[in-house]
Parts: structure tokens; sequence; C-alpha cells
């Protein structure tokens, strides 16, 4: 069940960027989000964002490349903690951190927020230059807990490229796998 301290986990205020000719984009850790806020030229927070943009851009990376880069990152920014054990409680789905979280979680803090459609967009589009922040392989290596991998290759394989909203992605889950879906979504 994906269910944690939401304080602990999400940023306490949800943003939309605010691109060059009024192109609004959702950033989620670990996929470009610091290349697109150089690009911004405005932010929209929380409940205002129903008023300035019908449509929302996220941008989504495969989900195996992206937990290992955020775990990396995890690790790297926490040198004082011993490597081993937060890896064994990441890989038990115990410790989740912004960073490698589901991109799916990412969508769920959007959606408090936000009522309107996104474009699901694949990440390795993006036509600009991204940051590459050296968050790659620092020695451990750590296991992603599969439903999260599952989830957000199974939203990505058919939403990529897509126009939708919450409910339509959920409701996908929930018809192509049940378990899932209970697992991740409806939490039993």
């Amino acid at each position: 069940m994906i269910y944690y301290n939401n304080e602990l986990i999400y940023p306490k205020l949800c943003a939309v960027l605010e691109l060059p000719a009024q192109r609004f984009v959702y950033p989620i850790f670990k996929n470009a989000s610091s290349s697109l806020e150089e690009l911004s030229v405005g932010k929209v927070y929380n409940n205002k964002i129903n008023d300035v943009t019908q449509t929302v851009d996220v941008y989504w990376r495969e989900a195996s490349t992206r937990f290992h880069s955020g775990v990396n990152t995890y690790l790297r920014f926490n040198p004082l903690l011993e490597p081993k054990t937060l890896i064994h409680l990441i890989q038990r789905g115990e410790l989740v951190n912004r960073h490698f979280m589901p991109q799916y979680m990412w969508l769920c803090h959007l959606y408090k927020h936000y009522t309107g459609t996104i474009n699901i967009l694949d990440v390795n589009n993006l036509d600009i230059s991204v940051h590459k922040n050296r968050s790659g392989y620092i020695g451990e290596y750590c296991v992603a807990p599969a439903h999260w991998i599952d989830l957000d290759n199974l939203i990505f394989d058919k939403f990529a490229g897509e126009t939708t909203v919450i409910e339509e992605i959920n409701e996908y889950i929930e018809s192509q796998s049940r378990v899932l879906y209970n697992k991740c979504i409806a939490q039993e």
C-alpha cells in the first residue's frame, strides 16, 4: 500500500511552472524539474492553478531509471546515514522520498489542487538541455518495490502522449490490474 506522511513526502506548496508561450508544467523530481524551473517565467500555486490553465504538461520518465537515480540522489544528500539500512528500508517500501517515490504519487499531489486535464509527455522528448546532477551509481544497488515500477510503467505505456485526467488513469489501472489498483490506489 502506498500511504505515507504527506508532510514529509510532498512539497508544502503544489506548484505548476509557467513556461513561455502560456505553457504550464507540473515538475516531478528527477524528471528534469530543475531544468524546467530555470526556464519558467513564473509559478502558480495550489488552487490558483485552476484559475490560469485548463491543461498541465507532466513529463514522465521510465520508472526504474528514475527510481535508481532518485535513490542515489537521496543517498548522496544523506551521507551520515548508513546506506545499507536505507536501501533495506527503501526496498521494503518503508522509506519514501520525493526523489524516488512513484510518479503516480506526484500526480495525486497535483490533483489535490487541480481539476483539469494533463498531458503526459516522455521526458526524453524534451527539447531543452537537461541538467545531469551527478546522481549516478554511488556504490550501493537498490531493488525498487515492484508495484511502484509496475504502476508508473503501466501509466506511461498507456498515457504517454495523451491528454487525460486522474480518474481515467485510476479506472485504467483498475481495469488492467486489480492487484496493482488495490495495492497502490485503493490501499486495500
